[in-house]
C-alpha cells in the first residue's frame, strides 16, 4: 500500500463529521443490547470484568452473569454475581438468550477478539458488545482506559495526527498508525495486526549495536527487561535501571545481582523518572503496572538530564512507565536534543499517546527516523522507537519532512 493510499485513507477517518462520531459514541452499545432493562451478561470475569460489574452495579444494572472460559471460575461468584461457562449460559437461557458485553482485554491474552467472540456466535449468541461500547457510552465511568477513549477526541487532534503520520519512516509503520486511528474511531479489532515476531526494544531491525552502550532501563520493573538485553548478545559498558516501587526494586536487584551485578556494568536505581527532581507518589500494589503521579507510596524522582550529569550519558534509552512517559521525556529535554539517543518508549498508554509522544521527540531533535512495532496484539505493548541516523538499521529509510 503506498503512502498516498494511506494518506488519504487517513484524510477520510479524519474527515467524519462530530456529530457523527458522538451519534456513534451515545448509540453502539444500546443498538447492541437492546436497553439495560433487557438481560445481560458480562463475558470474562477477570480484572476488567471486575470493574465493569462494580461500576454498573452502583448504577443499579445487574448483570445476569458472567460467562467465563476458565473452569476453575464455574459454579462461583464474583461480586455477588455467578459465573457460568458459555455454554452452561447457552443451555439455560435457550429460549431467549441475553445480550453480552464482552469484558477480556488485555496484554496478557493469547488469543484476538475474532477467536474470543467466534465461539459465542456458534453457541447463538447474536447481541455482542465491546467493553469499549459500553465505555463510550459511560465515559464518566471508564475513561480514558489505556489506549480507549472517546473517539471525538481523536478529529480534535486531527492536525497533530497528520503531522505525525508524515513523520514515520516506512510503510509498515504508516499503515500500523493509521489502523490505530481507525480503531480509536470504530474499535474495529480485526485491523489491529497479531504480536511481531520481533523482540521488543533492542531489536536489530530498528537500531544498530553499540559496544559502548549506556542503558536508560526506566521502568525496569523485576530486571526482564535487561535479562532481554543481556539474552540478545548486545554488548554495553553501563546498564542503569530505574523503578521506584520497593517490591519491584526489591526483585530488580536480584536480576541485577544474579546477572553480575557492577562487576559486569549493571546499576540498579530505586527512583522515578520524570520532569522534575523532587518526590513524587506512586501505585504501590499494581506489579508491572503501577503507575506514578497517584497512589500511596512517595518515593524519590529525578530527571533524564540530571542523570545524564550524575552517571554516564545513555546512548538508548528505554521506557515504559505506565502514562508518564511524556514527563519522562520532558526531563530529558536537553540529553534528547544534544546528544540524540536511541528511544524505544511505550505509546499505548493513553488514546494520543500514539502521536502526540513521536511530535514531542520531533519537537526536541529533528533527525530522528521513527518506527512503530506491537509486541502485543489488539494494541498492547505498541512501541515508538527513535533513531538517529547514524544508527538506523535500515539506512535506506529516511526520515521525512513534515
Amino acid at each position: 500500500m503506498t503512502d498516498h493510499i494511506l494518506a488519504a485513507r487517513l484524510d477520510r477517518l479524519l474527515s467524519e463529521p462530530l456529530e457523527s462520531i458522538r451519534l456513534r459514541q451515545r448509540q453502539t452499545l444500546l443498538q447492541v443490547l437492546g436497553d439495560f432493562d433487557q438481560p445481560f451478561v458480562l463475558f470474562g470475569a477477570g480484572h476488567l470484568g471486575r470493574k465493569a460489574a462494580r461500576a454498573l452495579l452502583e448504577l443499579g444494572l445487574v448483570p445476569q452473569a458472567f460467562i467465563d472460559n476458565n473452569p476453575a471460575l464455574w459454579g462461583t461468584h464474583v461480586q455477588g454475581i455467578e459465573v457460568l461457562s458459555p455454554g452452561q449460559l447457552a443451555s439455560r437461557e435457550a429460549d431467549q438468550l441475553p445480550a453480552i458485553i464482552t469484558t477480556i482485554w488485555c496484554g496478557e491474552a493469547s488469543d484476538r477478539m475474532v477467536e474470543r467472540l467466534a465461539p459465542l456466535r456458534e453457541l447463538g449468541f447474536e447481541r455482542i458488545a465491546l467493553f469499549g461500547h459500553l465505555a463510550w457510552y459511560m465515559p464518566e465511568r471508564f475513561l480514558p482506559h489505556y489506549s480507549l477513549d472517546l473517539p471525538e477526541k481523536v478529529i480534535g487532534e486531527a492536525a497533530n495526527i497528520r503531522r505525525a503520520f508524515n513523520l514515520l519512516a516506512d510503510e509498515e509503520s504508516k499503515q500500523l498508525f493509521v489502523d490505530h486511528v481507525q480503531w480509536r474511531l470504530f474499535l474495529d479489532y480485526d485491523l489491529l495486526p497479531p504480536a511481531s515476531p520481533r523482540e521488543i526494544y533492542f531489536n536489530d531491525h530498528f537500531v544498530t549495536a553499540r559496544e559502548d552502550e549506556v542503558l536508560y532501563d526506566i521502568g525496569a520493573f523485576n530486571g526482564d527487561s535487561i535479562h532481554g538485553y543481556i539474552q540478545s548478545g548486545r554488548k554495553h559498558s553501563q546498564i542503569h535501571s530505574f523503578e521506584p516501587s520497593a517490591k519491584n526494586f526489591a526483585d530488580l536487584q536480584d536480576t541485577v545481582a544474579q546477572l553480575g551485578g557492577e562487576s559486569r556494568g549493571l546499576y540498579a536505581h530505586a527512583l522515578a523518572v520524570g520532569d522534575s527532581v523532587g518526590e513524587i507518589l506512586i501505585e504501590a500494589e499494581n506489579g508491572p503496572a503501577s503507575r506514578v503521579g497517584s497512589g500511596s507510596e512517595t518515593v524519590r524522582m529525578s530527571t533524564l538530564d540530571e542523570l545524564g550529569k550524575q552517571i554516564s550519558a545513555a546512548t538508548f534509552i528505554k521506557i515504559d512507565i505506565e502514562g508518564f512517559e511524556p514527563q519522562c521525556l520532558e526531563g530529558g529535554r536537553q540529553l534528547i536534543s544534544q546528544q540524540h539517543p536511541v528511544l524505544a518508549v511505550c505509546v499505548y498508554h493513553e488514546q494520543a499517546h500514539l502521536w502526540s509522544i513521536l511530535l514531542q521527540l520531533h519537537g526536541y531533535y529533528d533527525g530522528y527516523r521513527f518506527s512503530l512495532c506491537p509486541h502485543l496484539a489488539e494494541g498492547w505493548d505498541l512501541v515508538l522507537y527513535a533513531v538517529p541516523a547514524e544508527r538506523v538499521a535500515l539506512p535506506s529509510l529516511n526520515v521525512q519532512a513534515v
